[in-house]
């Protein structure tokens, strides 16, 4: 959602900035770059300074009453929340986010939906409108539980036409599912070699370990002198006598039982037309005494070199990796 409001208020500073042009003098041209105007001289009239300057005053209030009015559009928005299913989801939390100052923070509103997920709001202004839905219990989804609405503004891929009332704008929440007590690793940063040292990582405890359960080794060429230059790197990530298969979905929280493989690569190529610095991959695990988790890694290979990983362990060899926060295991 952020990037759809800085594309949007990038929009009005481009119209502040040709008010700004218009209030600032322009400058005189060289004399050796003048182009030479055929004789005769029409006589200038003594009203031309005065009609630019009104033409430029013109200009400067057609501008600023253009943002004024779009930022002053009355707002009325209709909405539904549902869940995966289709099935309305009620008192879920409604957050409003108002374009309706220019140099300031855009008005914020909240509301909640009814019994039959259905929420409203009107008598507020702005140039677009951004509503995003949550709920305990849910998860939101991406580019489905939030959104942007234009007004005062023309819609585009960032915001989309107002709803109405017989066909209100549908936000979307995935209903969460029974979870299981996890062993819960929370972000954690390690610095890794450039030459393929491998670094291992023990998932219950998230501590590094001679015999650790997640091995990464890299291997990054960023010896030019040039920061900008891009150049070769890769990283390997295994599992001893285990595996791992690429986690594709935001809520596939079911580990596979078979098809896992012992290690899986990044490999970024300097000639790579989309080439990064950096990585991230999501991984089920499988571990070689049949326990199963579900890691997010994060390969930076740049400046100080390291990775960032993130992981969510089942203690019992269930397949199922869904995570409660209130469920969590202690670490051993």
């Amino acid at each position: 959602m952020k990037r759809k409001w800085i594309i949007l208020i990038g929009l009005l500073v481009v119209a502040a900035m040709v008010l700004w042009w218009l209030r600032t003098p322009q400058p005189k041209q060289p004399r050796d770059q003048i182009t030479p105007i055929p004789e005769p001289i029409p006589s200038a009239s003594p009203h031309t300074a005065t009609t630019t300057s009104a033409v430029q005053s013109l200009d400067r209030t057609a501008v600023v009453e253009s943002i004024q009015g779009a930022l002053a559009t009355p707002i009325t928005f209709y909405g539904k929340v549902i869940d995966q299913n289709g099935d309305p989801v009620p008192d879920a939390t409604v957050n409003y986010s108002a374009l309706d100052k220019f140099n300031a923070s855009g008005s914020q509103y909240q509301g909640k939906s009814d019994a039959n997920g259905n929420f409203s709001i009107s008598g507020i202004v702005g140039a677009a409108l951004s509503v995003g839905v949550r709920k305990k219990g849910y998860y939101m989804i991406d580019g489905k539980s939030a959104s942007a609405f234009a007004y005062g503004v023309g819609p585009d891929s960032t915001r989309r036409e107002p709803p109405t009332k017989d066909n209100p704008a549908i936000l979307v929440l995935q209903k969460m599912g029974i979870a299981e007590p996890l062993i819960h690793i929370s972000s954690r940063t390690y610095r890794i070699a450039r030459n393929g040292t491998p670094l291992e990582v023990d998932l219950t405890t998230g501590q590094k370990s001679a015999q650790g359960n997640l091995r990464v080794e890299a291997w990054t060429e960023d010896q030019a002198k040039n920061a900008k230059q891009h150049y070769n790197w890769r990283c390997r990530i295994s599992v001893p006598n285990g595996g791992l298969v690429e986690r594709q979905d935001q809520f596939d929280f079911e580990a596979p039982a078979d098809g896992y493989k012992p290690s899986d690569e990044i490999v970024m190529l300097k000639t790579a037309g989309k080439w990064q610095p950096q990585a991230q991959r999501e991984y089920f695990v499988k571990f070689e005494d049949g326990r199963y988790a579900r890691i997010q890694l994060k390969m930076i290979a740049q400046g100080n070199h390291f990775f960032r990983l993130e992981s969510y362990l089942n203690p019992s060899g269930s397949r199922n990796l869904e995570f409660d926060p209130n469920k969590t295991v202690k670490s051993q």
